[in-house]
């Protein structure tokens, strides 16, 4: 059976009563920072070496952001998925932000060196 709107709103609401909401950060904060102090200076080393290929291209830095957050989702989809779905799911990320006017040969450049992964073959 479907649960209903009015039910499924109630139940959210109920999971971010501020003392219930506040109770599990506490809970889980240990936790929570222990996963991003392990994480961050992973991401940190990607992004300094995406700097470093973008550096090599004349772009202007108001791109920059947008080379960070392209690989960013690789990263992140690194995390999740591997081998040709990873290919895959990289290829329709790069097809984003190819529409969004990103260059081709430098999102084929950060996917290619620093997540040593190439275009799927069909």
């Amino acid at each position: 059976m479907v649960r209903t709107a009015l039910r499924r709103i109630q139940k959210w609401d109920k999971k971010l009563a501020g003392d219930v909401l506040s109770k599990r950060v506490r809970e889980l904060k240990p936790m929570m920072f222990s996963q991003i102090e392990a994480e961050f200076p992973n991401l940190e080393k990607v992004e300094t070496k995406v700097k470093t290929v973008i550096g090599n291209y004349a772009i202007p830095t108001w791109q920059n952001p947008a080379y960070l957050n392209f690989s960013r989702e690789i990263y992140k989809l690194a995390k999740q998925f591997c081998g040709r779905q990873l290919r895959l799911m990289a290829d329709v990320v790069m097809i984003k932000w190819l529409t969004l006017g990103l260059q081709q040969d430098i999102l084929e450049r950060i996917r290619d060196t620093i997540f040593t992964l190439t275009a799927p073959t069909p």
